[in-house]
């Protein structure tokens, strides 16, 4: 056998195969066909992009939907797009998308969005990061740089417009320091500290009125504990953590969870709608929604969240009703990422 006919296999980075394995990253993307018809009807498709190291490429594949014998179900053709060579060498969302734009499509992510600002950053994966511009409510305090930053490759939101497609190609945001781990509140509690500690501090703070964190850039905890959270991230794979979480009860008397996560990796952020039917139902049933939300979007539900005291615990989920509509509402007409209902027997 010669080592010509030798492939190599990185069993660090799971990684160097051929296309169709497993890689260190994996990102999904939507996207758009180019036609040049802007009244063209939505007909974006979902895509991977896998990356592989000896030669460092990227290569982006077109995940078409194809229907098997007339069935219901339908499985999908996975189909080679292109290769990109080098990919993290220069500034690879500019490249990318000339990349794509040659193929004849156009990517629906961060990184074309004219709310998106590049900040000159990475991710953990090498890939570029950015600020999300949009605007909340006028009233709405800033949105916080963890919380703004999406990578080039985050999922596109409902609010997303195609850079240049009314004001502009987006401007250069500061070159900002980098951005480290968002702070876990399992890591900042103080039952983690030696017992003699916690004690002078309680001492201490006999007689004050207790610390309120006065900005959101304060407030901003991940819930999910010091490992990774429970969930993957539907845009790289990587893991999503909790920031915030209301109970309220469906017209049923369903216990019914809203809550807001954001991925470590990618900085993705989510809104999970999550109704527990074990307590009426005898084969526990649960019924689960995911939605794409902007981080200016993250903020405002968050705000809702911390305005109720002791929201996350489902005791008095029977006041909350004011707080559901609200969410509900502002959920309406936008479609789930993912919807499945569960069975427990």
């Amino acid at each position: 056998m010669t080592n010509n006919n030798v492939q190599l296999f990185n069993l660090d980075t799971m990684s160097g195969v051929f296309p169709g394995t497993r890689t260190k990253t994996f990102q999904r993307l939507r996207l758009q066909p180019i036609t040049g018809e802007p009244d063209q009807p939505d007909q974006a498709v979902w895509a991977q992009v896998l990356w592989y190291d000896e030669p460092a490429a990227c290569v982006i594949y077109l995940q078409n939907r194809i229907s098997v014998r007339n069935k219901v179900y339908e499985q999908r053709e996975i189909i080679p797009l292109l290769r990109i060579i080098e990919p993290l060498a220069d500034d690879f969302n500019q490249k990318a998308q000339a990349a794509l734009r040659l193929v004849g499509w156009q990517v629906q992510s961060c990184g074309s969005c004219h709310f998106w600002q590049s900040n000159h950053l990475s991710t953990s994966d090498g890939l570029p990061t950015g600020l999300c511009t949009l605007l909340g409510a006028s009233a709405a305090p800033a949105v916080p740089v963890s919380l703004a930053t999406q990578s080039n490759l985050a999922l596109a939101c409902p609010q997303w417009q195609l850079a240049g497609a009314n004001s502009g190609e987006p401007h250069h945001a500061p070159l900002a320091e980098p951005m480290g781990p968002m702070r876990k509140a399992a890591e900042i509690s103080e039952s983690k500290l030696p017992y003699w500690v916690r004690l002078r501090k309680q001492l201490m703070r006999l007689g004050k009125p207790p610390a309120i964190a006065q900005n959101w850039d304060e407030k901003l905890v991940e819930r999910s504990g010091v490992g990774a959270g429970t969930e993957f991230c539907f845009a790289c794979h990587g893991r999503i953590a909790n920031l915030g979480a209301l109970a309220v009860e469906t017209p049923e008397g369903d216990k019914q969870t809203f809550s807001v996560w954001r991925c470590r990796s990618c900085y993705t952020t989510y809104l999970n709608d999550w109704i527990d039917r074990w307590e009426r139902l005898e084969n526990l049933e649960t019924e689960e929604k995911y939605y794409r939300i902007a981080p200016t979007e993250a903020l405002d539900l968050l705000i809702v969240l911390d305005n109720v005291i002791g929201g996350d615990h489902p005791g008095r989920r029977r006041e909350r009703q004011a707080e559901r509509t609200y969410i509900l509402n502002y959920l309406a007409g936008r479609t789930p990422l993912s919807y499945q209902v569960k069975q427990g027997r």
